[in-house]
């Protein structure tokens, strides 16, 4: 770079003047002129009288597309879009598309009190007195009597303060993960976890991290790696999300090896338990109690009404500022209208019936044990995956095609064929957003209700289909 010693050098101010006179000097000023007649230029404003000719409106009205509402349906998509609707059922059985008397291994009924004889006269009665709707979010007028009640009755259950009720099982547990986890938070959750506990995540605006399924070793390498400080030495809270039954692998989570961390790690449990409460322990008080772990060491639990109690909504368990903050700060409980009082009573009435009959986990138990022992090694392509304590057991392809798409046909193909034997069974479908999507896989659910002969002839019918299906 020239230095001012040289610039006021006689020579070098004679070069200097010289290379003022360069051609690529007017060349300059004429692109500083222009800039200049850009920024002075005032904006093209159409005049009021300006118009189309009518030939030109007619153009553009033929050459104009709208922008699609929604994008076009993926394969995936218009596959899983095939309605199944169902026009009468029993405890164990349903009429569905046409197909009468179909034993019914697809929906979440562990305990069987789908139409159960007390629950429908308990929900006759109640409609008869409170009608079939609140109409009003709990804050709102929506508060009725037997929402304090079932609350009352979920807390002396789970043997907490009372729990606070939500109108969804799916907003639950959704809800309940933001009202806690914020920006700046850090949350590290299983894989597997379900579409419900993602949308939570997502919501929550936290750090997130995903640890492998199931696996501890991975979970305590995240859990170091998050092991600091945030801005200011303030330490971040931290959050481990699991489910007691994973929906979408069947399988129990390792809660006794995830405790064994709190210690060293300092962070606390969000536990969803849609899928264990009312199926493991020895009381159906879930997960902890299966583990014989104190519940109080789990600082929140949820759980949905629909799967063992057969009811709707759900519920969130804790301490007694986990339950108040909730009644405050849950988008979920305080912008949607309550739960049906019918519903509400319903699932009263259930878990009184559990209570007062354990033999039914007795029953569940077994039919779960002996449908997953007999599948085993029988399924001609398939392999039986998840736990024989759990009553989610998924069927996956031994081989895959390499391709998805095929894969998802090909079992539906069984699950077309095992309607027509007289089973209703069902692929595990999921959303395309998901962050890290299963493989494929058709999806029993196991009940308490069900016969030896019904489990029979739904295992000779599996093996049939697969059998037909898989010929090699």
């Amino acid at each position: 770079m020239t230095t001012l010693n040289e610039l006021l050098n006689s020579k070098n101010i004679e070069s200097f003047i010289t290379n003022l006179s360069a051609p690529h000097l007017f060349l300059h000023g004429l692109m500083l002129l222009f800039i200049v007649y850009l920024l002075s230029k005032r904006p093209f404003k159409p005049r009021q009288n300006d118009s189309l000719s009518k030939s030109e409106e007619e153009e553009l009205i033929r050459d104009w597309r709208p922008i699609p509402l929604a994008p076009k349906l993926s394969k995936m998509q218009i596959l899983n879009s095939k309605e199944v609707v169902i026009t009468s059922t029993t405890p164990t059985h349903v009429t569905v598309n046409g197909h009468s008397n179909v034993l019914n291994l697809a929906r979440t009924n562990y305990l069987g009190f789908i139409g159960h004889p007390e629950v429908q006269a308990k929900a006759e009665e109640t409609i008869r007195k409170y009608g079939v709707g609140s109409c009003g979010p709990r804050g709102f007028y929506g508060s009725i009597d037997v929402h304090i009640e079932l609350e009352k009755r979920l807390g002396k259950f789970m043997s907490t303060v009372p729990a606070i009720l939500y109108s969804s099982g799916y907003a639950t547990i959704s809800s309940t993960i933001p009202s806690f986890s914020k920006i700046g938070d850090i949350i590290i959750a299983d894989r597997c976890v379900s579409q419900p506990i993602q949308v939570g995540l997502s919501l929550s605006r936290s750090q997130v991290h995903y640890f492998k399924h199931n696996d501890i070793k991975d979970l305590t390498r995240i859990l170091e790696l998050t092991n600091k400080t945030g801005e200011k030495g303030k330490i971040s809270r931290k959050f481990v999300v699991v489910e007691g039954i994973y929906y979408n692998t069947g399988e129990l989570c390792a809660l006794p090896q995830i405790m064994a961390l709190k210690d060293k790690y300092k962070f606390r449990i969000i536990i969803d338990e849609s899928h264990s409460i009312g199926i493991l322990g020895k009381t159906g008080r879930g997960i902890t109690e299966h583990y014989n772990i104190d519940a109080e060491q789990v600082e929140i639990r949820t759980a949905s009404l629909a799967n063992a109690f057969s009811s709707g909504g759900g519920f969130c368990v804790g301490s007694d500022t986990v339950v108040t903050h909730q009644r405050l700060n849950g988008v979920g409980y305080v912008f949607s209208a309550s739960l049906p009082p019918y519903l509400a009573t319903s699932a009263t009435k259930a878990i009184d019936l559990l209570d007062s009959n354990p033999d039914l986990l007795n029953s569940l138990s077994h039919n779960i044990h002996y449908m997953y022992k007999e599948l085993q090694d029988n399924l001609r392509g398939l392999k039986v995956c998840g736990s024989p304590l759990s009553p989610v057991i998924h069927l996956r392809l031994k081989e895959s095609t390499g391709n998805r798409e095929d894969d998802e046909k090909l079992l539906e193909q069984l699950v077309d064929k095992s309607l027509d034997s007289g089973v209703l069974i069902t692929r595990a479908k999921y959303v395309e957003t998901e962050k890290f999507i299963p493989e494929p896989s058709i999806r029993l659910c196991i009940n308490a209700v069900l016969s030896e002969a019904d489990l029979d002839f739904a295992i000779n019918v599996l093996k049939s289909v697969s059998q037909s299906t898989f010929k090699n």
